[in-house]
């Protein structure tokens, strides 16, 4: 679930994960899931389970697994896929609990399932209401069994537990939506950024490059601003992307480079050049052409 933004940099650029960390994180849960089953079953065989419900999840993400090297659509089924397969790993863990009265070796998965759920929800609204399903089955849970000292323990640590992912929810919102209101400051500023991956592609080109060189953002990306003669050669170059990935030198942290724009006027930039957390080159340029003329 992807936060409702204005602006293209946070939807594009921060939120966005690369294909390589979804089959990561894909891997690590269907792995994670299969090897819990069968030490539960080694270590609890007591508590009760729901293992054809158990099995068909962990297929599921096998599945989904193999999908993400399809590229049809890939976007949009992995985006519905990801979100169906966390629907059923959160109900079957709400009633795998239920069903074992709140035992806190139970408890501790659904707090792990709900961990997980304050990385990729980007809404209070969202949480709050997950928040309420488990509190909901919690209800019934002890309407319908008489739950010791131990099961309510564990059921403190799960209140616990979702006030305290409530709590990072709120603080990651909050800073992504001061970084939104930053950029849009800057451009206000008409400045020009733009980012580039690892592999060399432009994952992100400004608006505000329409009005200050002419191009529509949407020309740039990927090999766009490479291909264009104009412009290749205004920016951090794209072979040293490729080989020399996670450097950024003090040459290329502060530079001044020279643009044709579409209309062929030339004109002046001073870029500064940063490195994001996930390795992607990101460079934001100020207009100088009217300083470098007089």
């Amino acid at each position: 679930m992807n936060q409702e933004t204005n602006s293209p940099f946070v939807s594009k650029v921060l939120l966005r994960q690369s294909i390589g960390s979804v089959r990561l994180v894909i891997a690590l849960f269907t792995v994670t899931a299969a090897i819990t089953k069968l030490l539960y079953d080694r270590f609890l065989p007591d508590l009760k389970d729901l293992d054809g419900i158990r099995w068909a999840i962990i297929t599921l993400g096998c599945v989904f697994f193999v999908i993400t090297h399809f590229r049809y659509k890939r976007g949009i089924i992995v985006a519905w896929f990801s979100f169906f397969l966390y629907m059923c790993t959160l109900f079957y863990v709400i009633a795998f609990v239920v069903i074992n009265q709140f035992d806190p070796n139970a408890v501790t998965i659904l707090i792990l399932v709900v961990g997980a759920s304050s990385v990729i929800i980007n809404s209070i609204f969202y949480y709050g209401i997950q928040c309420f399903i488990i509190l909901l089955a919690a209800q019934v849970a002890y309407a319908g069994f008489d739950l010791g000292s131990e099961n309510l323990i564990a059921f403190f640590n799960l209140m616990l537990a979702l006030g305290v992912f409530g709590i990072v929810i709120t603080v990651r919102l909050k800073l992504l939506s001061s970084i939104k209101h930053s950029h849009s400051h800057l451009e206000k500023l008409n400045v020009i950024s733009i980012v580039a991956n690892k592999a060399g592609e432009i994952v992100f080109v400004s608006p505000s490059v329409q009005s200050l060189l002419g191009y529509d953002p949407g020309e740039l990306v990927k090999d766009g601003w490479w291909d264009a003669q104009n412009l290749r050669d205004g920016w951090i170059s794209r072979d040293y992307i490729l080989n020399y990935p996670n450097i950024l030198p003090k040459e290329i942290a502060s530079m001044e480079t020279s643009i044709v724009n579409k209309e062929g006027k030339k004109m002046w930039f001073n870029w500064s050049n940063s490195m994001l957390p996930n390795g992607n080159y990101m460079g934001i340029a100020l207009d100088i052409t009217r300083y470098k003329n007089t």
